[in-house]
C-alpha cells in the first residue's frame, strides 16, 4: 500500500466513522447515576474526582474550596446526591446545572459575623471575588472537556507537593525528578564544543532517551519557543525548549504524556508531551524567599518570588507571577573528584587501574611540541638528535624519566624529541579543571502575567511572559588546532633553531641552515593568558492574545501567539589566530615565547614563566555567537462534549485547525563565519577561522511553516449503567493529525487508544498511534559546519608504522553538512497498561493507585551521521584492501609515509536504520487522610528501559563484521547494536516522594535512583566497560505553615538535597561523571519563608 493510499484509507475511516455515529442518533436518555469512588478529603480534588467520574464539566470556585474536607462518596449515587454531599461540605451551592456543565459558587454567609478567617483576610470584597474564580480541569492527552477517555492516557502528573519535595529552584531541577525524562545532554557539565555548544541558563527535555527534540513542549496547553542554542548530539546538531525558562514559581503542575501524542498536539510529539501548567486561578497575594548553598563549598543560590492575582471591580482576572535567582559559581576545583581531569587515583584498585583515559589532562601544554619546516628535517646537537620526523617538544631538565635530548635550552629547560605523548611526559599534560566552573553564576528573571475578561457570552483571554538570564562561566585558554596551524617563522625571536645572527639559537646545531628553521605549533596552550571567561545572556518572551466561549454546548477557542528568543555567548579573552602568529614572529624581545615551558615542580598547572602582559593583550579578543529562534502560531479549536448520545453515554468531539511558523538565526562571530580568515604569514595558506581552537561555521538564516489539522472523538462504547459482567466501562479516542510543512510537504498521522474499565477497581488502558518529526532547521539549512574532534588516525599509523602499539589522537576537521533531501523521522507508537484502585480497603486506611504500563516505539529515517571515528576506521579497513574511503580527504603522503595526514573528513547527515525502544513505567500512588496523627501520603514512579536497539547502516554493518574478524584491532563500533545501560541508556530510574500534614507542621522526602550504566569510553577489560555505578539521592524537607496572630498565613520550610552528600559515581570524563545523569551539587540546605496575603 502506497502512503497516499494509506493516508486516504485512514481519512476515509475517520470520516466514515463520523458518519455512522452521527447516524446513529441520540439515544434514550439515561438517569444521571454513576458508580463514584471518591475518598473523604481534600474538597478540590474530590470536586475534579466528581467531574471526571461523572463526565460533567464542574466549575467552581478554588480558592473558597481550598483547605475544606469533604466526606467520601462511594457505591451507585444519583449524580446530584453525589455533588450535593460535596458542595456542602466545601461551603458551596449550585448556581446554574444544564445537564452537562454545573457551576458551583460559594454560599451565603449565615450572619455577619459568620466569614471564615480566609474572608476575613482577602477582605470585604473577597466572598464575591471566590465566587468568580472556577477551575476548568483540562488534562493534557485530550482537546475534549471533561473527556472520559483521558484516563485511557498514561500520564504522569507533578503536582505542588512533589515540586514542594524535590526543593526544585530552575526548570532543570524540576524536570530531572521525572524518571521518564531521559538523559539531559544541555547541561554545564559537557566541556566539549565551545561557542557550537548551547552554553548558559539552558536546560533540556528529552523524554524515554528517544533523543534531544524528540519532546513536545507546552506552556498553559500552548507550544512554547525552542531555545537559540544548538550543539551536537549524536553527531547532529539538536535544539530543545529551555526548561529554565519556565517560572518555577508559579507552576501549579505538570502534565507528562508518556505516549505520542502526534494526533492532538502535533506531529512531532514522538516520545510524548510535557505540558507545564501555570496557577492562572490564583487569587490573593503571596511573597516567598529562599537561600541555600551547596555544604563545604561557595555555591550558594538566593531568589525571590510573588505570586498575585486579583479581580477587578469590572470582573477583569489578573495574575502575575515574578522571580528572581541568583546564584554563585561552583568551580571544578571544589569537587575532589573534579579538581584534576587526572582520575587514575580513583580506579587504582579495579581492573582499569592502567587506563590513561581516565586521564583527559590536555597534551596541549605550555610544554610545547613542534614540527619543523619540512618535517623531515632532523637537528641534532653534536651527536645528539633533537627531533623525531622533525618533531620535538620542551622539557624540564628535572623530570629525569624523560630525560634532554640537548644542552640546556635556558635555565631550568632542555629540548626533547618527539612529542609529550609518551609515559615518562605524561606529567607535562595539561590539567585543565582547575580553570573551568562546574556550575556558573546566574541571574535569571523570570516575569509571567495572565489576563481574563468577559464579554457578554465571550471570554477574551492573554498572556504575556518575559525571561532573562545572564549566565558566567569560565574555562582553560584554548590551543592551535592542527587544521588551522600556527607556523613560527625562521628568525622569530624566541626560535632556538633561529639564524645564526640570534641570541636564543642552540648551539653546535647541525641540519640547522644559517637562516635558520620554521616550524609550526604542533601542541601547545599559551596558560599564561589566564583563563577564559564567557557571559550568555538569554532572553525570550511570550505574547498571546485569544477568545473563547460557547454556543449551543459548542466550546471554542481561538488564539494567537507570538515568542522569540534570543542567546548571546560572548566569549572573553580568547585569542586571534592572526595577531598570535604575529606576536610569535617579532624579531625582538616583545615577541611571544612558546619555548619557556610551564610550572615547576606542579608541571601541569598553570604557567610559572608568563610572557608580558602588553605582548599577550596584543592578540586577546573577545568572540560572539548570537542566535535567535521565534514562533508565530495562530490556532481555532471546537469542542463538545456531548455530540450526541449512544447507549454507553455522550460522545464528544473536537477539531481545530493550527498555522505557526518557525524561525531560526545564528549569526557566528566575523573571524568565525569566514568574514575574516587566517592566513598563515609563514606558508602562505589561508583558513575559515581565525580563533584559536575554535571551528568555522557559516552563518544560518532558516525558516519554515507548518499547517495543521485535527480531529478527535470521544466514544463511550459501555457504561455502568448497561450492568455487563467485567466490563464497567469501554471508552474509545480516536484521533487523527494532518500537518502540511512549507519546506518538504505532507503528513497525516492518526491515533486510537481504548480505556476498559473491569470492575472492581481494575482498569486497562492502551493506544496506539503514529507520529512524525522534519529535521530541524540547521539539520536542514546548515551548509558545511565545520567542527574539530579529538580523533585517532588509524590508518595513517598502522599503515605508516606496523610495529607501533598505541596511536595518538590528534584534532581533525570534520564538515557537517545539512541536506534538503531528508526524509522526516516517522514512529509507530504502542501502549499498553492498567490501572487498579482496590475497592476491598477501607476508606479509613486511605486510596491506593497501581499503573503500569508497556510502551513500545518503532523509529526509522532517523537523522544522523557515520562520525568521524567510523569513517577513519571504514578508510583503514578499506586501505588494507587497496581502495580508501572518499569521505576521507587527505594531504599528499610526506618522506616515506604511504597514507597522508587528514586534511578532513566530510560527512553528511542522512537518514539511518531503524531503531525500537521499549520500556515499562510503574507508579504507586497512596493517600491516607484524616488520621489522629495528620494526612500522609506516598507516591513511587519507576521507569524501566527494555529495550533499545539502533539498526545498523550498512557500513556500521561493515565495520561491526571486520571487528569480529579480527581486522580492526581497537576499534569499537558502539553506535549500533543494544544501547540499554551503555552511556546515557539506565535501565533503571525512578522516584519516590512521601508527604506528612498535621495542624500546620508538614515534612516530606524525595528520592531520586538513576540505575548503572556502562561508560563505553575505556576499553573493555575481559569483556566489559567501564561501570557507572547507580546512583541514590534522598531530600528531606520540613515545614509549619501559621494559622493566627502576625503570621497569619507565613510558612517557614528547612529542606536539604541529597541529604547524604552521595557524590556523583566516576565516569571517564573530563569532571569525573557524567553531567547528564548525575550532578555536582552535594548537600544543598536551604530555607524557604513564605506569606500569603
Amino acid at each position: 500500500m502506497t502512503i497516499n493510499t494509506r493516508r486516504r484509507a485512514v481519512r476515509g475511516f475517520l470520516m466514515a466513522s463520523a458518519a455512522v455515529l452521527v447516524l446513529a442518533g441520540p439515544a434514550l436518555a439515561q438517569e444521571a447515576r454513576h458508580t463514584f469512588n471518591i475518598p473523604a478529603g481534600d474538597a478540590v480534588t474530590a470536586l475534579q474526582a466528581f467531574a471526571k467520574q461523572s463526565g460533567k464539566q464542574v466549575l467552581f470556585p478554588f480558592e473558597a474550596a481550598s483547605g475544606k474536607r469533604t466526606p467520601a462518596v462511594t457505591g451507585d449515587v444519583a449524580d446530584a446526591d453525589a455533588l450535593a454531599r460535596l458542595a456542602k461540605a466545601a461551603g458551596l451551592v449550585v448556581q446554574s446545572d444544564d445537564g452537562k456543565t454545573i457551576t458551583l459558587r460559594q454560599a451565603p454567609a449565615e450572619g455577619a459575623q459568620s466569614q471564615s478567617p480566609q474572608s476575613s483576610r482577602a477582605g470585604a470584597g473577597a466572598t464575591s471575588e471566590e465566587a468568580q474564580v472556577v477551575e476548568a480541569v483540562v488534562v493534557v492527552g485530550s482537546q475534549i472537556e471533561g473527556a472520559r477517555t483521558t484516563e485511557a492516557l498514561p500520564v504522569t502528573v507533578v503536582g505542588e507537593k512533589e515540586i514542594i519535595a524535590t526543593g526544585a529552584v530552575s526548570g532543570d531541577e524540576l524536570f530531572r525528578s521525572i524518571p521518564q525524562a531521559g538523559d539531559v545532554q544541555f547541561q554545564e557539565a559537557r566541556t566539549t564544543g565551545n561557542l557550537n555548544d548551547a552554553r548558559g541558563d539552558v536546560a533540556s527535555l528529552n523524554l524515554r532517551s528517544l533523543g534531544t527534540g524528540n519532546t513536545l513542549a507546552l506552556l498553559n496547553g500552548r507550544r512554547a519557543v525552542l531555545a537559540p542554542g544548538t550543539q551536537t548530539e549524536n553527531l547532529v546538531p539538536v535544539q530543545t525548549v529551555n526548561t529554565n525558562a519556565f517560572p518555577v514559581a508559579g507552576i501549579k503542575r505538570v502534565e507528562v504524556l508518556r505516549d505520542g501524542a502526534a494526533a492532538i498536539y502535533g506531529a512531532d510529539a514522538v516520545a510524548g508531551v510535557v505540558n507545564t501548567v501555570l496557577d492562572t486561578k490564583f487569587r490573593g497575594l503571596k511573597m516567598e524567599a529562599q537561600y541555600g548553598g551547596s555544604e563545604g563549598t561557595s555555591y550558594r543560590e538566593g531568589s525571590f518570588n510573588v505570586k498575585a492575582g486579583t479581580r477587578l471591580a469590572d470582573g477583569t482576572r489578573l495574575t502575575f507571577f515574578g522571580n528572581y535567582t541568583g546564584r554563585s559559581r561552583l568551580m571544578a576545583s571544589e569537587r575532589d573528584y573534579s579538581a584534576s581531569e587526572d582520575h587514575r587515583a580513583q580506579v587504582a584498585n579495579t581492573p582499569w587501574v592502567d587506563n590513561t583515559t581516565f586521564d583527559s589532562r590536555s597534551t596541549s601544554s605550555p610544554w610545547g611540541s613542534f614540527t619543523l619546516i619540512p618535517a623531515t628535517t632532523t637537528v641534532r646537537q653534536g651527536t645528539a638528535t633533537l627531533t623525531t620526523s622533525g618533531v620535538f617538544h620542551i622539557e624540564p631538565t628535572a623530570n629525569t624519566a624523560a630525560g634532554c635530548s640537548s644542552t640546556v635550552l635556558t635555565g631550568n629547560l632542555c629540548i626533547r624529541s618527539g612529542t609529550i605523548t609518551g609515559a615518562n611526559s605524561r606529567v607535562l599534560r595539561y590539567d585543565e579543571n582547575p580553570d573551568r566552573t562546574l556550575k556558573g553564576g546566574v541571574e535569571r528573571t523570570n516575569l509571567f502575567s495572565t489576563v481574563e475578561h468577559d464579554f457578554g457570552d465571550i471570554t477574551g483571554y492573554g498572556e504575556v511572559g518575559y525571561y532573562h538570564a545572564l549566565f558566567t562561566g569560565s574555562r582553560e585558554q584554548s590551543a592551535p588546532l592542527s587544521t588551522a596551524p600556527i607556523s613560527i617563522a625562521a628568525n622569530a625571536y624566541w626560535n632556538p633553531f633561529g639564524p645564526t645572527t640570534s641570541p636564543n639559537r642552540l648551539a653546535n646545531l647541525t641540519g640547522v641552515p644559517t637562516t635558520g628553521l620554521a616550524m609550526n605549533i604542533t601542541t601547545y596552550r599559551p596558560v599564561d593568558t589566564g583563563p577564559r571567561t564567557y557571559t550568555v545572556t538569554d532572553d525570550s518572551y511570550r505574547l498571546l492574545g485569544g477568545l473563547k466561549g460557547g454556543w449551543k454546548g459548542w466550546k471554542w477557542d481561538s488564539a494567537l501567539l507570538y515568542s522569540k528568543a534570543r542567546t548571546k555567548d560572548m566569549t572573553h579573552d580568547a585569542i586571534s589566530n592572526t595577531a598570535f602568529q604575529a606576536a610569535l614572529n617579532r624579531t625582538d624581545a616583545t615577541a611571544y615565547n612558546p619555548f619557556n615551558g610551564g610550572s615547576q615542580p606542579n608541571y601541569s598547572l598553570g604557567d610559572g614563566t608568563p610572557n608580558d602582559r602588553a605582548t599577550i593583550n596584543s592578540f586577546l579578543i573577545n568572540v560572539y555567537r548570537i542566535s535567535e529562534t521565534s514562533l508565530t502560531l495562530a490556532d481555532f479549536k471546537i469542542s463538545k462534549k456531548d455530540l450526541f448520545t449512544l447507549p454507553g453515554g455522550d460522545v464528544g468531539i473536537a477539531a481545530g485547525v493550527e498555522w505557526r511558523r518557525e524561525t531560526y538565526k545564528d549569526d557566528r562571530d566575523k573571524r568565525l563565519d569566514g568574514t575574516i580568515k587566517y592566513t598563515n604569514s609563514v606558508t602562505g595558506v589561508t583558513y575559515g577561522t581565525d580563533v584559536m581552537g575554535a571551528s568555522g561555521a557559516p552563518d544560518v538564516n532558516a525558516h519554515r511553516s507548518v499547517a495543521s489539522a485535527f480531529f478527535e472523538l470521544a466514544v463511550p462504547i459501555v457504561s455502568p449503567e448497561m450492568n455487563i459482567p467485567f466490563v464497567e466501562e469501554i471508552s474509545l479516542q480516536i484521533a487523527a493529525r494532518d500537518e502540511e510543512y512549507s519546506d518538504f510537504g505532507n503528513v497525516l498521522k492518526p491515533k486510537g487508544a481504548i480505556y476498559w474499565k473491569v470492575g472492581q477497581g481494575f482498569a486497562i488502558r492502551g493506544s496506539v498511534s503514529q507520529s512524525f518529526r522534519a529535521p530541524n532547521l540547521p539539520q536542514f539549512y546548515s551548509d558545511g559546519t565545520t567542527v574539530s574532534n579529538t580523533r585517532t588516525d588509524f590508518a595513517a599509523c598502522r599503515i605508516n608504522t606496523p610495529t607501533v602499539t598505541t596511536c595518538p589522537s590528534a584534532s581533525t576537521i570534520e564538515v557537517r553538512s545539512g541536506n534538503k533531501n531528508l526524509k522526516p523521522e516517522e514512529a509507530d507508537n504502542a501502549t499498553i497498561g492498567f490501572v487498579y484502585q482496590p475497592t476491598f480497603i477501607p476508606r479509613q486506611y486511605g486510596k491506593l493507585t497501581l499503573t503500569s504500563d508497556f510502551w513500545s516505539i518503532r523509529e526509522k529515517n532517523i537523522v544522523g551521521i557515520l562520525g568521524g571515528y567510523n569513517q577513519i576506521a571504514y578508510d583503514w579497513l578499506l586501505r588494507q584492501s587497496g581502495s580508501s574511503n572518499p569521505n576521507v580527504v587527505r594531504d599528499a603522503p610526506v618522506g616515506t609515509a604511504t597514507v597522508g595526514n587528514i586534511a578532513y573528513i566530510s560527512d553528511t547527515y542522512s537518514n539511518l536504520q531503524p531503531r525500537m525502544v521499549q520500556g515499562a513505567d510503574f507508579s504507586l500512588d497512596y493517600d491516607l487522610d484524616d488520621t489522629p496523627w495528620g494526612d500522609f501520603g506516598l507516591s513511587i514512579n519507576v521507569a524501566k528501559l527494555l529495550k533499545y536497539d539502533q539498526a545498523p547502516g550498512q557500513t556500521e554493518s561493515i565495520l561491526l563484521q571486520a571487528v569480529a574478524a579480527g581486522k580492526l584491532p581497537g576499534i569499537t563500533i558502539a553506535s549500533a547494536g543494544n544501547q540499554i545501560q551503555f552511556d546515557g541508556f539506565p535501565e533503571f530510574r525512578g522516584t519516590a516522594s512521601v508527604s506528612w500534614r498535621k495542624d500546620g507542621w508538614g515534612a516530606g522526602a524525595f528520592v531520586n535512583y538513576v540505575g548503572e550504566v556502562y561508560d563505553t569510553g575505556p576499553a573493555q577489560v575481559n569483556g566489559q566497560y567501564f561501570p557507572i555505578k547507580e546512583w541514590t539521592t534522598v531530600s528531606f524537607y520540613g515545614q509549619y505553615a501559621f494559622k493566627d496572630g502576625m503570621f497569619d498565613g507565613s510558612t517557614v520550610r528547612v529542606g536539604v538535597r541529597n541529604a547524604f552528600d552521595k557524590d556523583p559515581p566516576l565516569s571517564a570524563s573530563n569532571f569525573g561523571y557524567s553531567g547528564a545523569l548525575h550532578n555536582a551539587t552535594g548537600r544543598y540546605w536551604y530555607m524557604n519563608l513564605s506569606k500569603r496575603f
